[in-house]
């Protein structure tokens, strides 16, 4: 049992690692997809760093926002296990969802 599942007394352990789980869903998937959408509008989608990306917004919107958030969703799904498997302590998420905010932040001004 992790050390970290402790952190609070009215959360199970599994509780607070589904929130962190999803957390991170939120962040990196539909806000990064949603906003990839409306940066690729704004400027085109030749400047997206990804070239799978790059390649799904030149074919279809939807397609790539539902692909975004199909890959994501497997990683969220993934993220109790694997941080119970290497006792990530919850700031380790917080830092995961922190960065697909500054993400989805980025790509809204790029869209502005």
């Amino acid at each position: 049992s992790s050390r970290w599942k402790a952190l609070s007394s009215d959360q199970s352990g599994d509780e607070i690692r589904h929130r962190e789980a999803a957390a991170i869903f939120a962040t990196h998937g539909p806000a990064d997809a949603i906003t990839t959408v409306l940066a690729s509008r704004a400027v085109g989608s030749g400047v997206e760093a990804n070239p799978i990306v790059r390649r799904l917004l030149e074919a279809s919107e939807p397609a790539t926002a539902i692909v975004m958030c199909g890959c994501v969703a497997v990683a969220a799904i993934a993220w109790p296990t694997a941080a119970d498997a290497i006792d990530a302590p919850p700031i380790a998420a917080i830092v995961v969802a922190a960065i697909g905010a500054t993400v989805a932040a980025t790509n809204f001004m790029v869209a502005l």
